[in-house]
Parts: C-alpha cells; structure tokens; sequence
C-alpha cells in the first residue's frame, strides 16, 4: 500500500465475460504489478489480448473482476473524476464547439472558473485559437487533442489512455506522441496507455507491460532506460524494442 496519490497495484487480477450456451470467456488470468505516481507505463500485446479490459478495470468503467486493483488505498469499482480515460475514436459531440465539448464534462466551480480551465487546457493541447471551431471543422490529429483535453479538465491524477493515436496518420502520431510527453512534464500525471505500436511504447514509456494471448498473462515488465528525448534510431532504443518484440515474433514463447 501507499499513501501517494496517484499509485496503482494491481493483484492476481482476473476476468471472465458470461457467455449464453457456451463456456466463459476468460480474458485476464493472475495479472499482478504496481504503477508509482507519475509513472509513466504502456501495456503491449496482440490485438484481442485484453489490453482494453484492463484499463476498463483499472479506470473503474467495469466493476466486475476478481482479485483487487487498488488506488490511492482504495478498492476500485466505479469510476472517479481522479482518472481521466482517452478512447481512441474522439466521441465529441458533432454540434458542440470544441470548447463546450471539453466544458461539458465539468460542473464543478463558477462558470467563469470553468471557463479559464478550458482555455488553459486547450492552449496545453496545442488547440489555442480553435475554441470555437466544430468538430467538422478538425483535422483528426486536432479532435484527438479535443479527446486529450476532456480528459484532462477534471485534472486527473490518473491517465488511461485507451490506443489514443491508432487511428492517425504515422506523421501525426509522432507529432503527438511528443505533445504528450510534453503534457506529461508539465501535469505530472501518472499515465497508462494501451498500444499495440511496440516503437511507441518505447519512446513513450518508463516501462513496458507485455501481455501474452489471451487469457492474457504477463510475459514480461521492461525497464526503458532512456535519458531524455528518445532517439528511434539509436541502438539502445532499438534493442529495447527487439526485446519486446520477440515475444511476438515468436508464438511460442507466449504459451
């Protein structure tokens, strides 16, 4: 346990789906590790493994699991305006302009308060100037920003992000992947986030979880040891990534 907020511990974590006239579904099985405040952690694994499901779980969108994820010493079971969550398609509201779609999701505080959240969260995401665009109007690397900037109104603690770029262009990804380790410096925030990109969860992360076929299990937990910004071409980011990579290369090594 601890007493800084932000921390997670996930225990023997594990799912099932009830499924008419057949067997469960099990999707997670005995998943267990910790996330220290401000970390900074990716989740890799092949498409249908589960990665989702645990930050449904983790986020508190799905109350229904066995075993505990516990944050800030608490059990979680439903959702918390601490933990912000980041889908990967934008969901914002198409007659909304990007500032009443960002505001929609605050009540708190004066309306003039609220108001000065919004600007400053959109100039954090890069979107200064478009406040009163639709989103029609947005490119999809913009309306993903819009995305970022919802979640990070309620200035959560906690970021889950759910495969945030996988619908973008590869220019507009690393474009924002760099925005986001710079929201990161500036918020502090702890930050989770699913991908099945292994060169992004590299450049992105302090470590790399890697999950195997499902019912997932946990292969391995990869330390990236990189100073400062990432070089994609060096030879210690490359080997970090081939470390990560074999246990997709070879099915094998999964069972």
């Amino acid at each position: 346990m601890s007493d800084q907020k932000g921390y997670i511990s996930v225990q023997d974590l594990r799912k099932k789906y009830a499924r008419k006239k057949q067997e469960d579904l099990s999707v997670l099985d005995g998943i267990s590790f910790e996330i220290k405040k401000g970390e900074f952690v990716c989740i890799v694994g092949g498409s249908g493994c589960g990665k989702s499901t645990l930050l449904r779980l983790m986020s508190g969108l799905d109350p229904e699991y066995e075993g505990q994820i516990i944050i800030d010493d608490k059990l979680v079971k439903k959702p918390d305006k601490k933990r912000g969550f980041v889908y990967q398609e934008n969901r914002l509201f198409p007659w909304m302009t990007v500032e009443k779609n960002v505001g929609f999701v605050i009540n708190d505080g004066e309306k003039n308060e609220n108001k000065d959240r919004v600007k400053a969260v959109l100039e954090l995401v890069g979107l200064k100037g478009f406040e009163t665009a639709y989103p029609k109007e947005l490119s999809g690397g913009m309306a993903q920003r819009v995305n970022i900037a919802r979640a990070l109104v309620k200035e959560p603690e906690i970021l889950f992000l759910d495969e945030p770029f996988g619908a973008l262009d590869a220019l507009t990804r690393i474009q924002l992947q760099k925005e986001l380790l710079e929201i990161r410096k500036k918020q502090k925030n702890t930050m989770l986030l699913v991908t099945h990109d292994i060169e992004e969860a590299v450049y992105l992360a302090d470590r790399v979880i890697i999950l195997g076929n499902r019912p997932a299990k946990i292969l391995d937990i990869v330390e990236v040891d990189l100073p400062g910004i990432r070089d994609r071409s060096s030879e210690a980011f490359q080997q970090i990534r081939k470390r990560i990579y074999r246990y997709f290369a070879c099915k094998e090594e999964q069972r």
